[in-house]
């Protein structure tokens, strides 16, 4: 926006004057005048965060940040506005629309940290699961007597919790054999166990 026009800030005052007043205003925005976006700010801020504040409801905490986007909205493509009225309807559209903005963002901020959390529960799971898994592979490797295939037998068993029929079509073997290697193997572990 470029400093011009007849239009000076001082004179706007806490209020919208007249539909003329709003009129030259925001015709001057249009052609990037500062002087009146700042006339226009200081006449209207005051009725931009109230509606803000209506608007929100109990998430009053975004009021500051819905009006602020309200400006920037205006300020990146300013709207010619003939009388008061249709500037304030154009202003009550505009913090509608950037407090369902705002909300929405929110939500979804809200959804990611969730979402990370539930990663970082599922991680720490993992973790845990990880830890139980190493001690019990260090306990299988102790025990003396056993094949490297019972081992990894035990160990499959013990991570995949998965039954005799289905480690022994992971296998290739048939489910007897599998139950009939992994019962000795259980028996020879107990005799021989430290």
């Amino acid at each position: 926006m470029t400093r011009s026009s007849g239009i000076s800030a001082t004179t706007a005052g806490a209020s919208i004057a007249d539909d003329a007043q709003v009129a030259r205003w925001t015709e001057a925005m249009t052609r990037g005048d500062r002087v009146a976006y700042e006339a226009l700010f200081r006449a209207r801020c005051a009725f931009v965060e109230r509606e803000a504040v209506r608007r929100l409801g109990p998430r009053r905490d975004l009021a500051d940040d819905v009006a602020q986007e309200v400006w920037l909205r205006l300020a990146r493509k300013p709207v010619s506005a003939p009388s008061a009225p249709s500037l304030d309807a154009w202003l009550r559209c505009t913090v509608r629309s950037a407090a369902i903005d705002m909300l929405r963002s929110e939500l979804s901020r809200r959804a990611r940290e969730a979402a990370v959390a539930r990663e970082r529960r599922e991680a720490v799971r993992f973790l845990d699961d990880y830890e139980l898994l190493e001690a019990l592979r260090r306990e299988v490797d102790s025990i003396e007597g056993l094949t490297p295939d019972e081992r990894a037998m035990f160990e499959l068993r013990a991570r995949t919790d998965a039954t005799t029929a289905r480690l022994a079509g992971w296998l290739g073997l048939g489910p007897a054999a599998v139950d009939s290697r992994l019962r000795r193997a259980a028996e020879r572990a107990r005799t021989e166990r430290p």
